[in-house]
């Protein structure tokens, strides 16, 4: 169990020192949008182009892996959605906000960086981001915000104009747009040229570091509720930490067998807390302090949970 905490204590390492550096001023808040854009538009990419090009088009897409992460994602947001709605009775925008805090994890500035210290494959780790970004981006974010529309009163817009905004939302993420570059790459075998490559590379290894340090930085910049909604929390909390990594584990279970490695990388990806950008999300449907402060709480939970899923995976 030693072992365990130390593998995964510079993950919460580097988060903590983000958090510090906010705190002293050391990133300062109006930084923050340049530092994560740095992260979301160069360093994860990099990691995404750098990695698929290196593989062959067939190595790519591992079906049964994006089948166990989609179906275990999407049961994880139906039974949340459906606890939300009928046991708690809590109206339509509530339940999708709660149901896509338990659902979309972040696969990029946590998950990408448990996966690679716990497991140190890096091929495998990029791997296996870019399968949980498609099925996080094309699958369970859409459908969370047509949700979230439809929930706050606007059947008046268009189902054009609904369905447009979050296709449109989709082709401008970078890391869809890195996938599809790094894919064409692959494809058609085309070699990139060493400076690229080596840049490339040079981004690739400050990702996950940088990615932890915004993380912490993030945490110390949210204003969690003074008054926590013990009740609806704990709904989000232990649907992401605990309800999610379980479905995951149950499909893959039960799908013919495919990489160990791949299985294992799947199931820690499910385990992160959720998304960094859940507070802003939030924001724009009126539950910004709820969502900050299931961020603030989730996070910190997951030393622990992510410690019990690397624990029962025998990393």
């Amino acid at each position: 169990m030693l072992n365990i905490f130390l593998t995964i204590a510079p993950v919460f390492i580097l988060m903590g020192l983000g958090y510090f550096a906010f705190k002293v001023q050391l990133i300062k808040s109006e930084a923050m949008p340049s530092l994560g854009n740095i992260i979301l538009y160069c360093a994860i990419p990099a990691v995404m182009i750098g990695g698929l090009s290196k593989i062959h088009i067939s190595e790519i897409i591992e079906p049964y892996f994006m089948l166990a992460y989609g179906l275990g994602l999407i049961t994880c947001l139906l039974i949340s959605l459906l606890i939300a709605l009928k046991l708690k009775g809590n109206g339509l925008s509530l339940s999708t906000i709660q149901a896509m805090g338990a659902t979309i994890p972040n696969s990029m500035f946590v998950g990408f960086p448990v996966v690679l210290l716990s497991l140190g494959q890096a091929d495998s780790a990029s791997l296996g981001l870019m399968m949980a970004v498609l099925v996080e981006n094309l699958l369970i974010l859409p459908l969370a915000l047509i949700l979230l529309e439809y929930g706050v009163g606007q059947q008046a817009t268009s189902k054009f104009a609904i369905w447009r905004s979050v296709g449109w939302r989709i082709l401008k993420n970078p890391l869809i747009i890195a996938i599809a570059v790094g894919v064409i790459l692959s494809l058609f075998n085309i070699p990139l040229p060493k400076p690229i490559s080596q840049s490339l590379e040079l981004l690739a290894k400050i990702s996950a570091g940088l990615a932890l340090l915004f993380i912490g930085a993030a945490l110390a910049n949210i204003k969690p509720q003074t008054k926590l909604d013990g009740s609806n929390l704990s709904l989000v909390v232990m649907g992401k930490l605990i309800l999610e990594p379980f479905m995951v584990a149950f499909f893959i279970m039960l799908l013919p067998a495919f990489n160990p490695i791949l299985q294992k990388t799947a199931i820690l990806m499910a385990a992160a807390p959720m998304m960094s950008i859940y507070p802003i999300i939030g924001e724009r449907y009126g539950f910004r302090d709820f969502c900050a402060s299931t961020l603030f709480v989730t996070t910190l939970l997951s030393f622990l949970s992510l410690a019990v899923v690397l624990l029962l995976l025998g990393v």
